[in-house]
């Protein structure tokens, strides 16, 4: 958390997000990294014309998720980088930055491997992780959001991926003629969490701070394979 590593994570959203968001929430004109660094390349705005790029948005629309490309790239060229899933610490950074504009979350998903079936336990969690922090975000941090959204309804061709990872709530069979749609253990989830509008406050659902009981019995398991001269193969 160094000044210059604070000032280059900003460069980096202001390419990505600020690019865009920058002249149509704030003022109408490009992120003040982006012109010291691509002043040659950017073009300049009259004042008309940023008052006419200044509110042209009706909501701020955002896709949050894995970045296939990413993965591409080599090493040194990812600048110790790393892929978040901190969907609640990006809406908050939107909504300081660019005047708390009302957020749809258009596409939101991860992705998990290719080989997972019908039972995909691993994508709930993140869908149920990305959902919580969109409710703490809107709760907790006064973050305007009023939609969202989930990447994406079927399996599909993954680009460079291709079909080695899935990001569906239904589960499409490739090797199958027809391509056979069955849907997975999260098109369940989704829908009860719908049906809900999100967690409400049951038993199951709260968290718990508290000890157990006196005398509560803790331990370890393992087993391993022990061979005994002249004796078959024990399980200990």
């Amino acid at each position: 958390m160094t000044e210059k590593n604070i000032k280059e994570c900003q460069k980096s959203l202001d390419f990505v997000l600020g690019w865009f968001a920058k002249p149509i929430f704030i003022d109408g004109d490009y992120p003040e990294s982006m012109k010291s660094n691509l002043s040659s390349l950017l073009p300049e705005f009259s004042e008309i014309e940023k008052k006419y790029i200044k509110g042209t948005a009706d909501f701020f629309a955002l896709s949050f998720g894995a970045t296939l490309s990413f993965q591409l790239l080599d090493s040194h060229m990812k600048f110790q980088q790393l892929e978040s899933i901190s969907l609640r610490q990006l809406l908050y950074w939107i909504s300081s930055e660019y005047n708390n504009p009302e957020i749809f979350i258009v596409e939101n998903s991860w992705f998990v491997s290719g080989s997972t079936k019908r039972d995909d336990a691993k994508y709930i969690y993140y869908l149920k992780k990305f959902i919580m922090e969109t409710l703490k975000a809107i709760r907790y941090d006064g973050v305007n959001v009023f939609g969202y959204t989930v990447w994406s309804l079927l399996d599909g061709f993954e680009w460079h991926r291709g079909y080695s990872i899935r990001r569906g709530l239904f589960y499409v069979d490739f090797q199958s003629h027809d391509k056979k749609l069955m849907p997975k253990s999260s098109v369940l989830f989704y829908q009860k969490l719908i049906e809900k509008n999100g967690f409400p406050p049951l038993p199951e659902n709260q968290p718990i701070e508290d000890i157990f009981p006196c005398g509560f019995a803790w331990g370890i398991v393992d087993n391993y394979i022990q061979w005994l001269d002249g004796f078959d193969m024990v399980e200990v």
